[in-house]
């Protein structure tokens, strides 16, 4: 497993210590290889499924759990809602072939900082890993696009029901609010908008305190519901 490294782009003091889950061994012993390639990731556990990353999580209290939504015995998302009741501090980016947009709904329900489909390739998890414990947020494009359309739909649904005032946000709030909706990362939104990370990082937080929530998807979630997000 990978050594501590001082000069770790993450954190710049300690390894981001990680735990997988899959039911797939071929491929959670290749993910583990090459994550441990990498000096500031420590993969300290394997799961075969739901009740083992469970266990793991508890026993190591890792930075981050790495798994699937679809294992057998106990899946994903239950494992994910568990972990998060048992190790706050953990944080879950699901790695998935499925692109089912209740998978995707029930991940963000049970506090996901992350969807990734497994089309994405085995070198750019270590990135993926790397933002999240930094505390963004991802999620595929695809996927965005589709979390974005199944809510619309309830929002439609919605309309009978008695609207609450909601906070104002900056023009330049709603900027970030909308990129953020389509999938892009920090570094992504301050060079469309030209403005800096750090920036991009202080709108972040300024939404999330404005809406009284705890995550980037979230605010997505609560900004379509709301429609201050428009659909087409």
């Amino acid at each position: 497993m990978a050594a501590e490294d001082e000069g770790s782009v993450t954190t710049g003091k300690e390894s981001i210590t990680v735990v997988i889950a899959d039911d797939h061994a071929l491929f959670r012993r290749g993910l583990t290889m090459v994550l441990e390639s990498e000096t500031d990731i420590d993969v300290v556990g394997e799961a075969n499924d739901g009740h083992e990353v469970v266990e793991m999580a508890q026993k190591f209290m890792p930075d981050l759990v790495l798994m699937d939504v679809r294992m057998p015995g106990r899946g994903g998302i239950d494992a994910a809602q568990a972990i998060k009741d048992a190790v706050p501090h953990t944080k879950i980016l699901m790695l998935t072939i499925s692109d089912e947009e209740e998978d995707l709904y029930d991940a963000i329900k049970v506090g996901a900082s992350g969807y990734l489909l497994k089309e994405i390739s085995i070198e750019e998890v270590a990135d993926s890993i790397r933002q999240v414990h930094a505390g963004q947020s991802l999620i595929s494009p695809s996927m965005a696009s589709k979390l974005l359309t199944e809510f619309a739909a309830m929002a439609r649904k919605d309309e009978e029901k008695q609207q609450m005032p909601t906070p104002r946000l900056t023009v330049r709030e709603m900027e970030v609010l909308t990129l953020v909706a389509q999938g892009l990362n920090n570094r992504d939104i301050a060079k469309e908008l030209f403005i800096s990370e750090n920036t991009v990082k202080n709108h972040v937080r300024n939404i999330l305190e404005k809406l009284h929530l705890h995550s980037r998807m979230e605010a997505v979630v609560y900004a379509v519901r709301e429609k201050l997000l428009e659909i087409k």
